[in-house]
């Protein structure tokens, strides 16, 4: 039996969940008319809300700490030898815990936009009440179906353990801030909601929204990105994106809030493109919940699913569509008489900015496709299909060179009606300087590729005119603030295309079966196979193969790539040694040594990296940045 401690724990952790259900149900009374006009205490209603699920999740977190195996989740994701850290990332790392760690954000984000928010009474009301909906339906669900706080009958001393591919520093941090960015896009859609219901979506609304979308975005941004590293590191194949289903799932609402970005910028400065915001609003916040569904629905299979639950990932599917139903049919009886009657010429940075939706749209149109199209294929005909990266790079790269050119052009053309000409002076001196700098790269790696040449133009453009657009307004410090976050994010993302490119183009691979003292040699490096150890981890035992790097018979590095051996679950897994270098990674990858003095060893030589990693921190950057501007503002 469970001890009283635990009942304790599990009562009072349950009562907190029904606190917030309780709020929650009471704030949605302002989806009434009659309330409309009532200045409630928000504030101190989401404090409740917030701090009756922190609360519940403090619980949790201690259940897990303490190795409370009376829990059924600590039992099932847990064990006495796991570290602290991994202890801590269990709590996250399944289904239920998850799904709390979920509702506890949606009440974070509503908290701050209510201690936050100088909207008029009215439209606070309504995107109280509607993030107060998303979370009663969420709470809702983990009180009926998927409560974290079950107990269970017997004395079990150690638990069941945690999938060993969580145990790292980097996947304890990764999903909280990628939920920050999924669950952040709840608010602009209350947003969207509430602009709807009460016929307000103008400026004003725009300059409320747009720091949430920001926040949102970054966190999205840097949670992708946390992911991208760590299966490099982690994953041992060498690369950093996969064009895994999972990892799709991710970039698909990232390419639709950088869309809504762009349109809610055009509605601040020029009231117009209301349709497209609201339209973005909910397709974004839809795409959160449609990466949460088949993560936990079992039905991908992915290095990425940890968390399956088939059953009740039924739930979210459920949610979703009636999310879509409710907030798409609400859009088509009031979305057209949102739009303004503001016109602009075809050459025009509004003409800009909506080419560049199209083209991200048609971006996030062809991973939809690719990652959706097998699950149908298996569901109806029962086929195993499987859509490779090369699918994608075919099928995006021409949409990319377009999306580089509008980028580069767009920020220099005027408003409402621009002139070729005049857009043509003002990117002159950068195009000529992109164009030698294309040219003196090819000449200098021997590369006469057109294509090549075209890619390598493109990025410096978008890299040089990002630059230049942050220097003409450097006299007011508030101004720069604004446009430096842009002016890092545009050329963060010209700099990521560039690497990207001469990542692929150069990398190299190597496979060996080595034996001790055999001499490896890729790229100019030797490597010599020095010995083989085993060493004794705090909860596994590892095969460690040691390489050293000799320049002129000296040894200048040592490589060792592992084998570990879990015991709770059984599982072996295989850590990378990599040596991070300013222009290239040399990454080292040992399998299951079938012999006891023989290995099979891969070496990867992966240049720009760095430049991969500089590229996305930039692009986060200038989001902070923008964010930074915005609240000062």
């Amino acid at each position: 039996m469970a001890g009283a401690m635990s009942e304790i724990l599990s009562f009072v952790a349950t009562f907190f969940l029904i606190i917030c259900f309780s709020v929650s149900l009471f704030q949605m009374r302002y989806f009434i008319r009659k309330y409309e006009g009532i200045n409630g205490n928000h504030v101190l209603l989401s404090t409740i809300q917030f701090t009756s699920c922190l609360f519940a999740f403090l619980i949790l977190i201690y259940a897990f700490l303490t190795s409370n195996f009376d829990f059924q989740l600590v039992y099932s994701n847990s064990h006495t030898d796991k570290p602290l850290l991994y202890k801590l990332s269990g709590t996250w790392g399944n289904h239920e815990g998850s799904l709390l760690m979920w509702i506890l954000i949606l009440t974070i984000f509503n908290f701050f936009y209510s201690i936050k928010s100088s909207s008029d009474i009215k439209l606070r009301n309504k995107i109280v009440a509607n993030q107060s909906l998303l979370i009663l339906g969420f709470v809702s669900f983990c009180l009926l179906m998927s409560s974290p706080f079950i107990l269970m009958k017997g004395n079990f001393s150690q638990g069941l353990g945690l999938n060993p591919i969580l145990q790292d520093p980097l996947l304890a941090i990764h999903p909280p801030i990628l939920y920050f960015g999924y669950v952040g896009f709840s608010l602009v859609f209350s947003f969207a909601i509430a602009g709807m219901l009460n016929n307000q979506v103008n400026k004003e609304w725009a300059s409320a929204l747009k720091p949430w979308i920001l926040i949102a975005w970054v966190f999205l941004t840097l949670g992708i990105a946390l992911g991208s590293f760590w299966a490099y590191y982690e994953l041992g194949w060498g690369g950093f994106w996969f064009w895994d289903p999972v990892e799709n799932a991710s970039l698909m609402p990232w390419l639709s809030a950088t869309a809504l970005l762009h349109c809610i910028m055009v509605l601040e400065k020029r009231n117009m493109f209301q349709s497209w915001t609201i339209l973005l609003s909910i397709l974004t916040f839809s795409l959160s919940l449609v990466g949460t569904f088949l993560v936990r629905s079992g039905i991908l299979n992915s290095v990425h699913t940890f968390a399956s639950d088939p059953g009740r990932g039924l739930f979210i599917l459920l949610f979703l569509a009636i999310v879509l139903l409710f907030s798409f049919g609400l859009f088509a009886s009031k979305g057209s008489s949102l739009e303004k009657s503001n016109s602009f010429a075809a050459v025009s940075r509004e003409s800009g900015i909506l080419v560049n939706n199209w083209l991200l749209l048609t971006i996030l149109f062809i991973v939809f496709l690719g990652t959706i199209y097998p699950l149908f294929i298996d569901l109806i005909f029962e086929k195993s299909l499987t859509v490779g990266p090369q699918y994608y790079v075919v099928t995006i790269a021409p949409i990319v060179f377009l999306l580089l050119i509008f980028m580069t052009i767009t920020p220099f053309i005027s408003w409402a009606k621009g002139s070729i000409s005049q857009t043509i002076i003002k990117i002159k001196y950068s195009s000529i300087l992109s164009l030698t700098l294309a040219f003196a790269i090819s000449l200098y790696f021997d590369l006469f590729s057109i294509t090549q040449i075209i890619i390598l133009f493109l990025s410096f453009s978008l890299i040089i005119t990002s630059l230049f657009s942050g220097i003409q307004v450097s006299k007011s410090n508030i101004i720069v603030k604004s446009i430096l976050g842009k002016t890092l994010s545009h050329a963060g993302f010209g700099l990521f295309i560039l690497s990207v490119i001469a990542n692929a183009t150069y990398s190299e691979e190597k496979i060996y079966d080595a034996k001790i003292k055999d001499i490896l040699e890729i790229n100019g490096h030797k490597f010599v196979f020095e010995k083989i150890n085993h060493v004794e981890g705090e909860n596994y035992n590892s095969i460690q193969a040691v390489f050293n790097l000799q320049e002129d018979n000296k040894v200048v590095e040592q490589f060792m790539p592992e084998i570990r051996f879990y015991n709770d679950p059984p599982t072996a897994t295989s850590e990378t040694s990599i040596l991070y270098g300013l222009f290239s990674d040399i990454y080292i990858v040992m399998n299951v040594p079938q012999y006891q003095d023989s290995i099979s060893v891969r070496i990867h030589v992966k240049p720009f990296m760095n430049f991969i990693w500089l590229s996305v921190f930039m692009i986060i950057i200038g989001g902070v940045l923008s964010i930074i501007y915005r609240i000062k503002n």
